[in-house]
């Protein structure tokens, strides 16, 4: 199937861009880019460009562990294979190739096999621990 570079395609992925480290529902991210003019996406849209890009590896679509809404952020490229993502704001930090190697040992140790490679931990982050 081909991949039309349209402009709500580009606008989301300058939206998830400056929103790096983000994840986001289908309606928060409509709601961010509802100043964007008329060209801005509709939801139906943002759904289909998700599922494309989810698809070509450009985003990653998690599951929220509170609300169990699917969120999207933009995949990083990180070698690691270990994130942390905080359950309240969504933020993700990468963990660097050393304590990712280590954490993977630790996992493995145990039996267990990531299903596709990557580790997530869901964490609660600074920010979101102090309030």
């Amino acid at each position: 199937m081909a991949v039309y570079k349209t402009v709500q395609r580009k606008m989301l992925l300058e939206f998830l861009g400056t929103h790096a480290g983000q994840s986001f529902t289908v309606r928060q991210i409509v709601a961010g880019m509802n100043g964007c003019g008329e060209n801005a996406p509709s939801e139906s849209t943002v759904y289909r460009l998700m599922r494309e890009l989810v698809d070509d590896g450009t985003v990653r679509k998690d599951v929220d562990v509170e609300s169990r809404e699917n969120v999207y952020r933009l995949e990083c490229g990180s070698d690691a294979g270990v994130s942390m993502r905080c359950k309240i704001c969504g933020s993700v930090y990468n963990v660097d190739g050393e304590s990712s190697r280590r954490i993977k040992e630790e996992v493995s140790r145990c039996g267990a096999v990531p299903s596709d490679d990557n580790i997530e931990l869901i964490i609660k982050c600074r920010k979101c621990g102090k309030s």
